[in-house]
């Protein structure tokens, strides 16, 4: 079933499909060729490159703009691979494999393991390794100064009107708008966007065609470092967050690199991720000993507080009719 969207909204049918998990799926069945490298797949900008340059012997590395740009012959070479929650939907209909990483699963912190308790059957397959909350990314500016501290509440003011990039991700804007609890949130919200369009936002802030832009804090912290005029805002309510995720096709006989993921959750290489704003879904006490080895103005942005931390949430996988309803909501909201 086709669920056109309204031109003027921004986002491609595609985006939708991807991301409320409406169709499109990939298959990754296949018969496996032997005496080849094992191969992991990963979107290009999900994984950390300090972390894929890791990567052990013999294992390669194969990147593409999006998953659903590889082929089924592609997918069919691959014996690990990399998302987004975003892309869970997707995975929930491939042929997967347990991921068998129990002494990892062991160390997940309580946000982690909420996450995976809200995965149904995919939760034995995929190992959360990386986590990140959505965060507004703002250009100082009067404006912008006076009302961020509303947090959330800031998307909806205003003087922001035709100035704010959202996600390309219905899922996430309307997440937004039912935790604004505003009557016509949604509606709202689509009236105040510039374009939908995460992936070039930090161009469009440069631009100057926009003020705010709605972004995973690993996005962020980049443009922080060389760029005075910008602030990142974790609104004190918490945020949706962003879970990058490996899963095992049901193919592959390789097992996971476990000693690749602990790599990525120990020092020198935890440090060096966290300061990207990527953050191993570890128990704050374990990551209490980076704290101040991080610019002192963002300890508290990359590290929040606990009570802040538990107040974030996720976004498990939509069911079929789930997806429908949301694709729907969109396009009823159309302003």
């Amino acid at each position: 079933m086709t669920m056109p969207l309204d031109p003027s909204s921004g986002i491609r049918r595609r985006h939708l499909l991807q991301m409320i998990g409406g169709a499109g799926l990939i298959s990754l069945v296949g018969c496996r060729s032997g005496g080849v490298n094992p191969q992991l797949f990963a979107p290009a900008g999900v994984l950390p490159k300090s972390w894929t340059m890791a990567l052990p012997d013999p294992w390669q590395l194969t990147s593409a703009k999006a998953l659903d740009q590889w082929t089924q012959a592609d997918s069919a070479q691959a014996d690990l691979l990399a998302c987004t929650d975003g892309w869970l939907g997707t995975l929930s209909a491939v042929a997967l494999q347990p991921i068998e990483a129990a002494p990892l699963r062991n160390q997940l912190d309580p946000l982690a393991l909420r996450f995976l308790e809200t995965l149904g059957p995919l939760a034995s397959q995929v190992l959360p390794v990386g986590v990140s909350p959505w965060v507004l990314l703002v250009r100082r500016n009067p404006v912008v100064d006076a009302i961020k501290q509303g947090g959330w509440q800031m998307l909806l003011d205003p003087q922001l009107q035709g100035q704010i990039v959202f996600p390309a991700s219905p899922r996430v804007v309307i997440e937004l708008a039912d935790r604004l609890d505003q009557p016509d949130a949604l509606q709202r919200l689509r009236r105040q966007a510039l374009t939908f369009d995460d992936r070039q936002g930090v161009n469009w802030l440069l631009k100057s065609s926009a003020k705010v832009v709605v972004l995973p804090l690993q996005r962020c912290l980049s443009l922080l470092r060389r760029d005075p005029r910008m602030d990142v805002i974790l609104p004190n309510e918490g945020a949706p967050l962003h879970w990058t995720v490996l899963a095992r096709p049901e193919d592959t006989q390789e097992p996971l690199p476990q000693q690749w993921v602990e790599q990525a959750w120990r020092e020198p290489m935890r440090r060096r991720l966290l300061q990207d704003g990527w953050r191993a879904p570890l128990p704050t006490a374990v990551l209490e000993a980076d704290r101040f080895k991080l610019p002192e103005r963002w300890q508290s942005l990359v590290l929040p507080p606990d009570d802040l931390w538990n107040r974030c949430w996720s976004l498990p996988p939509l069911s079929p009719e789930q997806s429908l309803s949301l694709g729907e909501r969109w396009r009823a909201s159309a302003p």
